[in-house]
């Protein structure tokens, strides 16, 4: 009796905790809403990494536990979903999105023909149809032929992790790319998903996207450079950003490409908490997404985290 009343009272313990844990991280999404919808108001125009909310690893004690996380850009990244969209370019028949994919890939040290086979292989999990694009690509075919089959979603990601089901893409990629990529969800059902970088966000170790932006024309040491130069509250504009004398050199033959493909402000952000009470660890990724009146709402929530 007393074995069973202690195991009893510690899962109910536990149980308890778990909650709390649970009802601390909403009141942290709370708090985020409310330094995003600060910062937004402060500067509608532009999203940099001068604002409250980019202060990383942030820590709150709270009641027997402690909160801590941090505020990532959802934009400061290359759109999975976003892959086949953008026209082509002069010297490929690649949409310019997926060129931009191709040379991400190849900046983390993946040979060309790889990078051009999983290109075409994410091309066609995340269209809507069974035609393969090449016949580099994947469709269900390829993936009922495994020792374990699954089929192709031919739809949009819902997470990055989801890149680990494209053939082709193996532990050591998915880690070298995990932190360049995202799945941003579409603004409606069928929706064409355009890509937009926010250029004062990118921190340095995402140099490798700002050169693949430009297709290999800017290398990642030009990059950086470029990146380490940003004024503490970011370019004033995509406009002003052009100017560069770097950038103007690397946007040559891209026509306005590049332009189009890149913001100052953004619409997405990702809030990664975590919340430890004694023994028990509670663990959110949230999205938010700014609307139209520039209020920023929950679009989704994730239990666990994907680290």
């Amino acid at each position: 009796i007393s074995n069973r009343f202690q195991t009893e009272l510690f899962r109910t313990s536990n149980l308890v905790r778990q909650s709390q844990a649970k009802w601390y991280a909403l009141g942290a999404e709370t708090l985020v809403i409310k330094t995003l919808n600060q910062d937004i108001k402060d500067s509608q125009d532009r999203t940099h990494l001068g604002q409250y909310w980019a202060t990383p690893n942030q820590v709150f004690p709270v009641d027997e536990g402690v909160i801590m996380g941090d505020v990532r850009d959802g934009q400061a990244c290359f759109d999975l979903n976003a892959i086949n969209g953008g026209s082509a370019t002069a010297e490929s028949n690649l949409p310019y999105n997926a060129n931009v994919f191709k040379h991400l890939l190849m900046a983390v040290n993946v040979d060309e023909f790889d990078a051009s086979q999983i290109t075409d292989a994410l091309r066609d999990w995340v269209d809507t149809d069974d035609e393969l694009v090449s016949s580099l690509g994947a469709e269900d075919s390829w993936y009922q032929s495994l020792r374990v089959p699954y089929l192709a979603a031919n739809g949009p990601l819902v997470d990055v992790s989801e890149l680990r089901l494209v053939r082709g893409i193996s532990a050591s990629i998915y880690r070298r790319l995990q932190p360049l990529v995202c799945a941003l969800p579409p603004t409606a059902q069928g929706a064409t998903v355009e890509l937009k970088v926010n250029i004062n966000t990118l921190r340095e170790a995402q140099a490798p996207l700002l050169s693949a932006l430009f297709l290999g024309q800017m290398s990642k040491d030009e990059a950086l450079t470029v990146l380490q130069a940003r004024p503490k509250d970011g370019w004033q504009s995509v406009a002003t950003f052009m100017t560069i004398a770097e950038v103007m050199n690397a946007n040559s033959g891209l026509g306005d490409k590049v332009q189009k493909s890149i913001d100052v402000k953004s619409y997405f952000f990702e809030a990664r908490l975590q919340i430890e009470m004694d023994e028990v660890q509670v663990r959110f990724i949230t999205l938010f997404k700014r609307q139209s009146n520039n209020k920023v709402v929950v679009i989704r929530r994730q239990y666990g985290g994907s680290e």
